[in-house]
């Protein structure tokens, strides 16, 4: 009997309609994500029933490792490393036989690696990729980990940095991180101890507190991993290495700094999964990305992403790169740094030591004869002025500039020095964009409107709001995941005419109301109307606005 695919289950035990399986399919192909993943994130089926289908479909026992007592012996016949990576998790011993978790118990060859790793006979049952990450972490790391490090690494004379303890303890603590799809990993030396936290959907999160003697070989070995000078500990630094994780490349930027009692470390971590999304990933409503999609038609301008750091605008750009991506053009970036390779398009990072900036990249670049250039930071008059007058002689410019909103970034521009007639001649219009945390999709309830919706939208709050209760799935957060927020500002002749003419930011505003331009926070009530984030998300990310 052939065995059905896992949405065919679905549909057929009337858990998911044919028009989500087939929504969900397209997102699976665009994302390139497992679709039980997607249908989680999308809230069409709670974990519990999709591991229960999957049970079935792999013919394997459903199992919950909160109820099991697993057994050291049967723990450490796997190197923790392999556990994490393939995601199986050893339970007990009986005789010949090894009971394993595993996330994946179909798969063939995987079996085959454990019974030659572990010469037992595998039995194996089905757990959450999830909740066996989870137990290795809470097995593994504080004991074997953390706690055997603390008792090795203490100052001594014959410490040094390739000593196994800190070796084995910088690579938990990035996989640890990666477990958690952090984006930074923070190194924080204090008076007694050394403060660990993650960044996890934008926020910090602590995870540990380590001896003060693990401070200098752990830091030594991060610096040591990324090309950086190990004497050096008062002048900051970076480096990047890469790291592989789940069959897949990280790159982990590195950046130092000396601080009252010690070195801190951050390490940024880049998801080329993250940074490679298409137009139709970012989140962007229907009526907003067909009027983004307009604004990259044009083959002439500049069009400019705005928002703070870390609010996804290098994500977005990208985005638009490979929508506009053909090999009949030239594609050339400049960025600092570059953040992933993209094919067929020429990146060029800045170096400062040799007083390559963004002003001088984009002048260097121009001779070679461009289609469309990708400025990673406007940051000063010169580059402006090179940026509008590359806009102006035929070029498209992508580019990111920090301003509050989209209304105000022409406005910024001519604070900074730009010419009035050269932004109204080439700007072809704003997307302002922030981040904020989905609510859990899997514990999410309907709650009363807080105070401050009403505050914030008066008649137009919405009567209730969606928040995650806190599970399993998000950690007890309440949320999984983050979404983008966008303002899409596309100028029209009026608005040109009052820009070169030295408008005002109020008469901007007005045409823009005429024509019933929407802001981030009319679509931040969009969001929290959908129940896919909450009022203190929308605080946290815009701050309190003038009512």
């Amino acid at each position: 009997m052939e065995k059905l695919k896992l949405g065919e289950l679905l549909v057929r035990l009337g858990k998911l309609t044919p028009e989500q399986l087939s929504m969900a399919l397209e997102e699976q192909q665009r994302r390139q994500e497992p679709l039980g993943q997607v249908l989680l994130q999308k809230g069409w089926i709670r974990e519990s029933e999709l591991y229960q289908v999957l049970a079935d479909q792999q013919r394997a026992p459903l199992i919950s490792l909160e109820a099991v007592e697993i057994q050291p012996e049967a723990l450490n016949l796997l190197d923790r490393r392999f556990a994490r990576e393939k995601q199986v998790l050893p339970l007990r011993l009986d005789g010949a036989r090894l009971h394993v978790a595993m996330a994946h118990p179909a798969d063939l060859a995987l079996l085959d690696e454990l019974r030659f790793r572990t010469g037992k006979e595998i039995v194996p049952y089905l757990a959450s990729d999830r909740e066996i990450l989870q137990t290795l972490d809470d097995l593994l790391q504080p004991q074997q980990s953390l706690g055997a490090v603390q008792m090795e690494a203490r100052p001594g004379p014959d410490l040094t940095i390739e000593q196994a303890p800190a070796i084995e303890l910088a690579d938990e603590l990035v996989r640890k991180a990666l477990g958690a799809r952090a984006s930074d990993l923070h190194l924080e030396p204090q008076e007694s101890y050394v403060r660990v936290r993650i960044r996890v959907d934008g926020v910090l999160q602590e995870i540990h507190r380590l001896d003060k003697g693990l401070e200098a070989p752990l830091v030594a070995r991060f610096k040591v991993l990324a090309g950086m000078d190990i004497a050096e500990k008062r002048r900051p630094q970076d480096g990047h290495f890469t790291y592989t994780f789940g069959n897949r490349r990280h790159e982990l930027r590195i950046a130092s700094v000396g601080t009252l009692f010690g070195e801190r470390l951050t390490v940024r971590i880049i998801y080329p999964d993250a940074v490679r999304r298409g137009l139709a990933d970012l989140g962007m409503l229907p009526e907003d990305l067909k009027r983004f999609e307009g604004l990259l038609r044009s083959t002439s301008g500049i069009l400019l992403v705005t928002g703070p750091t870390g609010s996804g605008k290098t994500t977005t750009l990208y985005a638009a790169m490979q929508h506009l991506y053909t090999s009949e053009k030239c594609f050339l970036t400049i960025e600092d740094p570059v953040e992933v390779p993209l094919e067929g398009i020429s990146q060029i990072p800045v170096q400062p030591k040799i007083d390559l900036d963004f002003g001088e990249a984009l002048r260097s670049v121009l001779r070679q004869d461009p289609d469309v250039i990708l400025v990673g930071e406007i940051r000063d008059r010169t580059t402006i002025d090179t940026a509008l007058r590359a806009a102006l002689t035929g070029h498209l410019v992508l580019a990111t500039l920090h301003a509050n909103d989209a209304l105000s970034t022409p406005i910024r521009l001519l604070e900074m020095g730009a010419e009035p007639y050269l932004v109204g001649a080439t700007l072809l219009g704003v997307v302002a964009q922030r981040l904020v945390r989905q609510v859990c999709p899997q514990c999410a309830e309907a709650c009363p409107t807080p105070t401050e919706a009403r505050l914030l939208w008066g008649e137009a709050a919405p009567v209730h709001e969606y928040r995650g209760q806190g599970c399993a799935y998000c950690r007890g957060t309440g949320f999984s995941g983050r979404m983008g927020l966008y303002e899409i500002y596309s100028l029209d002749q009026e608005a040109r005419h009052l820009i070169a003419s030295g408008g005002s930011l109020a008469e901007l505003q007005a045409r823009a109301a005429s024509s019933q331009h929407k802001d981030l926070w009319a679509k931040a009530l969009v969001a929290v109307r959908d129940g896919r984030t909450t009022t203190s998300e929308v605080l946290r990310a815009l701050g309190w606005r003038e009512v």
